[in-house]
């Protein structure tokens, strides 16, 4: 499940929190490339 999607079910204010809890569930590359997305799309928004 994309990490941003579990953040907004789970409702977690900040995707740091979701990460930690979490981490587990999918591979720590998928987590950063999923960030790295976040980022690009923030820095471009």
């Amino acid at each position: 499940m994309d990490i941003k999607v579990l953040q907004y079910i789970m409702e977690h204010a900040h995707i740091e929190v979701t990460m930690e809890v979490y981490n587990h569930l999918t591979g720590r590359a998928r987590i950063e490339n999923g960030i790295a997305k976040l980022d690009s799309m923030a820095a471009n928004f």
